[in-house]
């Protein structure tokens, strides 16, 4: 599904961001990305969705670099991202209209049921809404359109407790289901070992880990522990 071989990026100043990266998730994988601020998360999350172009490198996305892939492809792809703004004055049924429209497998079955489960409502205006509120809208739209692959950046931040559970979760069951990959770039690793199957550690721009969680967590029950004395030792 993805695969990156020696892939770096620099800024036009050439300072690195990240470099030397090669890994490969499988069709159906669930990688945490982790690592501490300007570690180069979302950097890589970037450069997976095509807004910027690797520097060196191999990159692939569902079977194509993502600096030149068709719309079509993008059309298989949810993007989740704190940094997505919204119209103030849309209700969450105008959002979602439009949203309707970009997508050909877009379920408008899921899409209620969803609401539901996330407790947004149609008539609510954006600029009403909490910053959790506002996300789980754009989660609604996002696994509404059937997607493949969710590439999220840091969108679990602003969610209260239950509701990063209740995501988590529904990705989880989506991944089992229905075969969904997902690359999820976040800062708090507490909790995902019972959701992610790989796990993903940057540190300055460079990939210390990629591994599946078994293997990682070696008998350890806790991913934010391992990974903390696993960042403490470099």
């Amino acid at each position: 599904m993805i695969t990156a071989t020696e892939l770096s990026y620099q800024l036009p100043n050439k300072r690195p961001i990240l470099t030397g990266m090669s890994f490969e998730l499988p069709k159906g994988g669930f990688v945490a990305v982790l690592g501490e601020n300007g570690a180069g998360k979302t950097t890589l999350l970037d450069i997976l969705m095509g807004f910027r172009l690797r520097t060196s490198g191999l990159v692939t996305v569902m079977g194509h670099d993502p600096g030149t892939d068709p719309w079509e492809t993008r059309r298989r792809i949810a993007y989740l991202s704190e940094k997505i703004d919204m119209p103030g004055d849309w209700a969450a049924r105008e959002y979602l209209e439009f949203h309707r429209k970009l997508y050909a497998d877009y379920d408008a079955r899921d899409e209620e049921e969803l609401m539901a489960f996330f407790k947004v409502y149609y008539e609510d205006r954006v600029g009403n809404l909490s910053a959790g509120e506002i996300r789980r809208l754009q989660i609604v739209g996002a696994l509404a359109a059937q997607p493949e692959l969710v590439i999220a950046d840091e969108i679990t931040a602003v969610l209260d407790i239950r509701g990063r559970r209740k995501f988590l979760r529904l990705l989880q069951e989506r991944q089992q289901s229905m075969n969904l990959t997902v690359v999820l770039a976040t800062n708090i690793p507490e909790g995902l070992e019972s959701f992610s199957s790989h796990l993903l550690l940057l540190q300055l721009g460079q990939q210390t880990i990629f591994e599946e969680n078994s293997v990682f967590l070696n008998g350890h029950s806790e991913l934010a522990e391992v990974v903390m004395v696993r960042l403490e030792a470099e």
